[in-house]
């Protein structure tokens, strides 16, 4: 029953989404995440003990069922009117609701913003925390971040303490 649940409540979403749906990470991303960056996130998944990572792009995701004509500013919710921009973060919600993720990884700040405004609470760029109940990692871009060996180190340091910060996976 709850598989057939989880299948017609991911759907709509299904253009947006790439891995294992049953995954216990999701990896949010608006801008574009280059292959580099998802075998690192993978690889970071690995590296803390959990399976490979679902890929939710967050704004094919929010623009599921959203008028066509709609610019990508619009469904990320930049300048858009009131009924687009609920619409963004209700299809939003709906998506990693339904994939139902332990952790979310934000891999950069247009993706933070959308889930912070999508689950009205605060998401703190290159840290981690906690919304709606969910551990989650959020990075202000972590494809550029590769680049920096600085900023990796950072980054892997925010992916360790998300996954410590969850005391029943300890």
């Amino acid at each position: 029953m709850y598989v057939e649940a989880k299948r017609r409540a991911l759907a709509p979403y299904a253009s947006a989404m790439e891995g294992p749906v049953d995954a216990a990470v999701c990896v949010a991303y608006a801008d574009e995440l280059p292959a580099a960056a998802r075998t690192a996130l993978a690889a970071a998944c690995a590296g803390i003990g959990l399976d490979e990572p679902v890929f939710l792009d967050v704004r094919a995701a929010a623009g599921a069922g959203v008028a066509s004509g709609t610019s990508a500013h619009e469904v990320a919710g930049e300048g858009a009117d009131h009924a687009v921009a609920r619409q963004v973060h209700k299809n939003l919600f709906a998506a990693v609701e339904a994939l139902d993720p332990l952790m979310l990884v934000l891999a950069d700040g247009a993706a933070a913003r959308l889930v912070q405004d999508a689950y009205r609470e605060p998401v703190a760029l290159n840290a981690h925390g906690f919304v709606f109940g969910r551990a989650y990692a959020a990075f202000s871009s972590f494809a550029r971040d590769l680049a920096d060996p600085r900023m990796k180190q950072r980054d892997w340091a925010v992916l360790k303490a998300m996954r410590k910060s969850d005391s029943w996976l300890k």
